[in-house]
């Protein structure tokens, strides 16, 4: 069960790309040389999992609470997290802070996700076949390539 995305352009931007077993996810995030290996399971509270090596990468938990997918990238000292509102279609949300964070809107089309992180001038567009994939993991996913998209821009 395979799920395939793209974040940003064809000329900038990334691929999402790995398999889904009904526990754990396994994919990449960018091409074969300068990509990241995404790594993450469902477990009893939650999804955990890893993006990229041991010394370059983040740690990756997102737990669902109501009607809210509730997100944290990295660490505490360096980590962003991320709250999004599920609605009929989809979710919206935020990205990091009030002050220094962008604005999410992901759309649930089918079997399809398509979204927008940060305003419509500055912002860049996201989309994915989630194939079996559940919904609230390709959000998180979707949001790890962010996540490694800014940190490339860094």
């Amino acid at each position: 069960m395979s799920l395939e995305g793209r974040l940003g352009g064809v000329s900038a931007g990334l691929d999402l790309r790995g398999e889904w077993d009904g526990q754990a996810f396994r994919g990449r995030i960018g091409g074969y040389t300068a990509g990241q290996d995404v790594t993450v399971a469902a477990g009893g509270v939650g999804i955990t999992g890893r993006v990229g090596g041991y010394t370059q990468g983040f740690d990756v938990s997102a737990q669902v609470e109501g009607h809210s997918l509730l997100i944290r990238l990295g660490g505490y000292i360096d980590g962003v997290d991320v709250r999004l509102d599920f609605t009929p279609d989809g979710a919206e949300g935020r990205y990091g802070s009030f002050t220094a964070g962008h604005d999410v809107h992901l759309r649930h089309f089918a079997s399809e996700v398509r979204g927008r992180f940060g305003g419509v001038s500055q912002g860049m567009d996201f989309r994915m076949a989630l194939g079996d994939v559940p919904f609230p993991l390709g959000v998180l996913l979707a949001v790890c390539a962010y996540r490694v998209w800014t940190l490339r821009q860094a």
